[in-house]
């Protein structure tokens, strides 16, 4: 459910892109879910005093959105006789653009057992705050409206789920449901307006079951750590909730499992054992992967930071990515202040002052001082703030930090940059990153060190990406420590396709079989994007195939314009069903979204997840 960075060229096609909104739903029996409900959900008449329980996540994607920041109202479930579910405790605050490939747990809650077949979301955009980067990387507030140019207020979003994929709660088998609210399919964007404005018209995909490649987070207070066991139970506190009762979800950990607790690093273990000395009720926050064995979901964390390392522990804390040093003096971009209040800003560049009294810490058992840090490396960093565009540092963490790049060298393993946590290489200044001037790290030649990590399969000209640390600053090369490195053409979700149509379309779909829908893109405008890859990487395109996956199954809807109601599909062939039932019913072509896995030679992307948008006749404008 991963959407990937599309930029400044998808504003090119009239569209923006941004990430989407993923709502987890599943019985927790065999998914580490401890006591705990959040909602008081009613017992409706004629069903079954049993219960199952329900978790709820959000995610969002890479995408120019600086800051997305809405308001869930409300999540509801119902039924075909109209009985319904209140899933959401409390209204939330969420920022979707720092959601980036990541799934946050929102809320565990005991519903009643019975078959759901509608989900109801409603989003209040009255106090949004939506920030857009321009063409010089320079955050600009943007406001939103709805289709019709109306100041956007509140939003209801309905989804109609097929008979064979509905909702289905019962005590004890765990059953699972993930709900997107696609952000790129669902915004355009006119930077020439002034102030910029967001035309949002709410686009969703949903499947009944989570995604195990996925990474996801939780965010709560610790309410019980056994060594033994080796488990922590969490009274969940999703984004930056300081009260609430969100249920409780129990996070299993191993030997390989890394911490900060209090600002110092640990593996295994010995961060179990500091974790377990803290305080009752020390705030925690929680990184890994969602495992699911004979039917049993479980949560098992890779990163684990505790007591204050958490952002939201009683202080000011500044994130971004530092973009140029010079000596002890850091220049941070793309930085955000997230305040003890729960409020967020975005400021843009800030300076930070680093001395000897400064304490680093970074994910792991190193031992990192204020030299380990270097540009490109993502930051977060407490301390005091000087005047409106300097802070002290008293303290700062490392986090893990990505790039992506064409393989030049396997061994050691040398790209040529394409990104570097995110940012264009071209906006780093990498002065002082080498032993001496000649050794500085060069976008050109990244050298990368893999350490252990296999990279038989690897060749120069393919495609990776990568995450880890930067090398320590004046110490280049290797210029990045990496801990993963992945081939972007073996990934199921590395390509995402944006096709619209000023004019909506009757014969853009030139072949429609149950397989495969051959689509020809003259009159289209066209974004094809793979994870990390500058757009005039790939050739241009004229035609483009959407193939089903050897399945046959993935995540797929269908929704005409001005409609609230979306219909969803599991199988590619009933996909197909649908879309000739809306030609042959007179209804056009507006937009397509698709990701996938594609294959550049054949112009084909197996398509797992795709949506298409229709209008009526007359409503072409």
């Amino acid at each position: 459910m991963i959407l990937q960075s599309l930029g400044r060229f998808f504003r090119d096609l009239g569209y923006f892109c941004s990430g989407l909104l993923l709502v987890a739903l599943l019985t927790l029996a065999g998914c580490g879910g401890g006591g705990g409900s959040s909602a008081a959900a009613p017992n409706p008449n004629g069903t079954t005093s049993e219960s199952g329980q329900l978790m709820i996540g959000l995610t969002d994607a890479e995408g120019d959105f600086l800051i997305y920041d809405v308001t869930v109202s409300s999540l509801t479930l119902e039924r075909q006789n109209g009985d319904v579910v209140d899933a959401l405790p409390l209204a939330t605050r969420v920022d979707f653009a720092e959601l980036t490939e990541v799934t946050e747990f929102l809320n565990i809650a005991t519903v009643p057992a019975g078959n759901y077949h509608t989900v109801n979301v409603q989003l209040d955009f009255s106090d949004a705050n939506i920030v857009v980067e321009d063409v010089n990387g320079v955050g600009v507030v943007a406001q939103a409206l709805d289709a019709a140019g109306n100041a956007l207020d509140v939003v209801d979003l309905e989804l109609k789920l097929t008979t064979s994929d509905v909702i289905n709660i019962r005590p004890g088998a765990p059953q699972a449901f993930s709900l997107d609210f696609d952000l790129a399919a669902s915004n355009s964007v006119d930077m020439s307006a002034n102030p910029p404005v967001v035309t949002v018209e709410p686009f969703l995909l949903a499947t009944p079951e989570l995604e195990t490649d996925r990474e996801h987070r939780v965010r709560g207070i610790v309410r019980d750590v056994d060594q033994t066991e080796q488990l922590i139970n969490l009274a969940v506190r999703p984004f930056r909730h300081r009260q609430g009762s969100f249920g409780s979800l129990d996070v299993h950990v191993d030997e390989n499992t890394e911490y900060e607790v209090d600002g110092v690093g640990l593996i295994g273990a010995d961060g179990l054992a500091a974790l377990a000395a803290l305080d009752a009720n020390a705030p925690l926050q929680a990184l890994g992967q969602v495992s699911a064995t004979e039917g049993e979901r479980m949560f098992t964390a890779t990163t684990v930071v505790a007591g204050s390392s958490v952002p939201w522990a009683d202080a000011d804390v500044l994130r971004g990515v530092v973009v140029g040093r010079t000596d002890d003096v850091l220049t941070v971009g793309g930085a955000h202040i997230e305040f003890t209040d729960g409020r967020r800003a975005y400021r843009g560049s800030y300076t930070v002052l680093l001395d000897e009294d400064t304490t680093v810490s970074s994910p792991g058992s190193n031992e990192p001082t204020i030299d380990s840090i270097s540009v490109g490396q993502r930051v977060l960093v407490w301390g005091e703030f000087t005047d409106d565009v300097t802070l002290d540092a008293e303290r700062v963490r490392m986090r893990l930090s990505g790039f992506s790049g064409e393989v030049v060298q396997r061994d050691p393993l040398i790209v040529d940059l394409f990104a570097l946590s995110g940012r264009n290489p071209q906006r780093y200044d990498f002065s002082g990153t080498g032993m001496d001037v000649d050794h500085d790290a060069d976008p050109d030649s990244y050298e990368v060190s893999t350490g252990l990590l296999p990279l038989t399969t690897v060749e120069p000209g393919d495609l990776v990406r990568g995450r880890g640390l930067v090398h320590d600053f004046g110490q280049a090369p290797p210029d990045f420590n990496a801990r993963t490195v992945v081939d972007v053409g073996t990934d199921q979700l590395a390509a995402a396709l944006y096709l619209g149509w000023m004019t909506p379309a009757s014969t853009a779909l030139t072949s429609l079989t149950p397989a495969r829908i051959d689509v020809a893109l003259a009159d289209a405008r066209v974004a094809l994007k793979l994870r990390g890859v500058p757009r005039d990487y790939l050739d241009a395109l004229t035609t483009i195939a959407l193939t089903a996956p050897s399945s046959g199954r993935g995540v797929y809807a269908v929704r005409v314009r001005g409609d609230q109601q979306l219909h969803l599909f599991r199988d590619f062939a009933d996909l197909v069903d649908e879309i000739m039932a809306q030609l042959d019913g007179g209804n056009l072509l507006h937009r397509i979204t698709a990701q996938g896995r594609y294959n550049a030679g054949q112009q084909e992307l197996v398509t797992r997840r795709a949506g298409f948008v229709f209008v009526q006749p007359g409503e072409e404008g």
